[in-house]
């Protein structure tokens, strides 16, 4: 695609979510008075986590009703939300209070105006221009995202059958982003590996962006908001990393995670009870939790943390009480989808990783070997920035920052939370620690972001200013460059030019109800992976596979032991090999027509190179029929029975 047309799909997508979630988000936060104390951009921020949260619960409720509002929720929504934003500036409250201390900065507001702005399209240009050159987005989490989506996007809403892309019966996996990019798709008109693909990085600049109210309230100064877009966006791989995963959905959740800390927060906090902040409490939480499951649980862990700096005795009834509403409310908000899990095999998988930790087994052995997996730390952050977020919490202890050690506590608290075991508690595994660690840029940015915000919120001098600023333009331009080279096609991409061109041969030149065997591996005992673009193909080519997405092992399909179903072919296949007359009998009784293998031979996070299909092995036998063969790209059509 060329690069005037990429621009163009770029603007659209960035122009959609302004409209569907940024107008939305900030017409319901301005209902509570207390936003008239903020900056635009705080403002702007919290309403995109909120406007994000909006669409699964409606998708939810609409489902429930029996509704399957499609393009109409993407139209009405935003054009709803117009004449509501325009009713609270005029009616409700100005739009800024003069007075707010968040207002003026003791040397103009300027200089970090300027430079949040600079650093924010840096932030976004750097993780738009490396997609340039993808069509497809990246590795396996991506297939079941972009699925879900177009699956999505035909039906209107929220569904149960896969069909014609997977033989899976139930969907109960966290849906929040893929209703988000669904309307999109219902705005712009995109493909869903497109919009997938674009909205996912937009997500990746959006989950910096979030941090930046929480960011201003603890530097007290727009410099912490500077540092924190700086740190988060640029200087430290995670989050643009998540790239090469396809880790959209934990990108979503954590775009309106720091936006329900601080919803929460300030309601905890709030010296009446303010109704608007409870109901933006309630719907940030439950979107939250429809987004995803796991980011839900390190909100949840901000609640102790609050208690035990800032809970004071004389206000635990009080406290008490707003819980319960928010616990409440996020309950009945979310409990059709509640009750729609129990449909899965998720719950059964929980209790069994809960059952072997606590067994004292070597299964529990081996899942807390699993979970405390964490790799080298330096991965996740350079080493200046871990050196960084302890000398600013050593800074904030010793000015008594009490909102800094409410954050440090927040993410103690997850980190227990990750690893029970440490407090005698089953459950290793359950989470795991590369999770939490992929998103520790969150108390990174908000900590060093906080202390610059300290330390530079006195100055007065412009040509001091002007020296700060050429600086943290030094290091935008130096975490551009970083960041340009995160991008890793050669491990994590699944589909290549070679690919897109034989999945058009594949529409032109077999029959629709064509089914292909596919690579994969086992990358546990219980799962398979795909190594090459042959798990693509129901999208891209739409034509069935022996492979489903990843998140098979927590629906259910057609068969009762559907899991089981699945990975038979493929041990069967590895065990005995592809001309084996077992192999061949069960090719044949699931009604298996083709073969294809990727320009990337099924190797793509592949440990064990002993499990791909091997051309060679497939010419030489007389029960598969070579029918395609560009470079790597291989299509065999399997011989009926004699």
């Amino acid at each position: 695609m060329e690069l005037t047309s990429q621009a163009y799909n770029w603007l659209l997508m960035l122009a959609s979510a302004a409209l569907l979630f940024v107008i939305p988000g900030l017409a319901l936060l301005r209902l509570w008075r207390g936003a008239a104390a903020l900056t635009i951009l705080e403002q702007a921020a919290l309403g995109l986590g909120i406007g994000l949260s909006l669409y699964p619960v409606l998708l939810l409720w609409g489902d429930l009703l029996g509704l399957k509002p499609g393009p109409l929720l993407a139209w009405s929504v935003p054009l709803l939300s117009l004449p509501l934003l325009g009713w609270t500036f005029v009616h409700r409250n100005p739009p800024i209070k003069r007075e707010a201390w968040r207002i003026r900065e003791p040397g103009g507001n300027v200089w970090p105006l300027g430079m949040v702005l600079f650093v924010g399209f840096a932030l976004l240009g750097v993780r738009l221009s490396t997609i340039t050159d993808l069509s497809v987005p990246l590795w396996g989490d991506s297939l079941h995202h972009t699925m879900i989506t177009q699956v999505m996007v035909e039906q209107g809403g929220l569904f149960s059958s896969w069909q014609p892309y997977a033989n899976l019966e139930t969907m109960t996996y966290h849906f929040g982003f893929h209703s988000q990019i669904a309307a999109m798709i219902w705005l712009t008109g995109l493909e869903a590996p497109e919009a997938v693909l674009i909205g996912g990085q937009l997500a990746n600049a959006a989950t910096v962006f979030a941090l930046y109210p929480l960011a201003l309230h603890l530097g007290r100064s727009r410099w912490a908001g500077v540092m924190a877009l700086l740190v988060a966006g640029l200087l430290a791989p995670m989050p643009m990393f998540y790239i090469n995963w396809g880790r959209y959905t934990q990108l979503a959740g954590q775009i309106i995670l720091p936006v329900t800390i601080t919803c929460l927060w300030c309601y905890l906090a709030s010296r009446e009870h303010a109704k608007a902040l409870l109901g933006l409490t309630v719907l940030t939480m439950g979107g939250l939790f429809l987004t995803h499951y796991r980011i839900i649980i390190f909100a949840v862990c901000f609640i102790p943390a609050y208690l035990l700096v800032s809970g004071r005795w004389s206000m635990w009834r009080t406290l008490g009480i707003r819980l319960l509403l928010v616990g409440t409310g996020v309950g009945v908000l979310v409990s059709p989808w509640l009750m729609r899990m129990l449909e899965s095999l998720l719950f059964p998988l929980l209790s069994a990783i809960v059952a072997a930790s606590a067994s004292g087994g070597t299964n529990a052995i081996r899942a807390e070997t699993i979970n405390n997996a964490i790799g080298h730390p330096f991965s996740y952050l350079p080493a200046l920035i871990w050196y960084g977020m302890l000398i600013a919490l050593f800074w904030a202890l010793w000015r008594r920052e009490r909102a800094v050690l409410i954050i440090a506590i927040w993410w103690l608290c997850a980190l227990l939370v990750v690893n029970p075991q440490r407090l005698g508690l089953p459950g290793a595994g359950t989470i795991t620690n590369f999770a939490l660690f992929i998103a520790a840029y969150i108390p990174a940015a908000l900590l060093l972001g906080a202390a610059a915000g300290w330390l530079l919120h006195r100055i007065r001098a412009p040509v001091v200013l002007a020296g700060v600023s050429l600086i943290l333009g030094g290091l935008s331009v130096w975490g551009v460059n970083l960041r340009a080279h995160d991008l890793d096609t050669v491990n994590f991409a699944l589909v290549m030019p070679e690919d897109l061109a034989a999945t058009v041969w594949i529409e032109t030149h077999t029959p629709k109800e064509a089914h292909f065997l596919v690579n994969g591996y086992f990358h546990n005992e219980t799962s398979l992976l795909g190594g090459d673009a042959g798990w693509w193909l129901p999208l891209l080519a739409h034509r069935q596979t022996t492979l489903p997405p990843m998140i098979y092992v927590a629906e259910q399909g057609p068969h009762p032991n559907y899991v089981q179903w699945v990975n038979e072919l493929y041990a069967t296949i590895y065990h005995l090999g592809l001309d084996h007359p077992e192999t061949l009998k069960l090719l044949r009784e699931r009604e298996i027509s083709h073969v294809y293998i990727g320009q990337r031979q099924g190797l793509v996070g592949n440990p064990d190179p002993t499990q791909v299909l091997d051309p060679e092995v497939l010419g030489a036998s007389p029960h598969f029929t070579p029918l395609y063969h560009e470079d790597q790209v291989w299509i065999f059509a399997v011989q009926p029975d004699d």
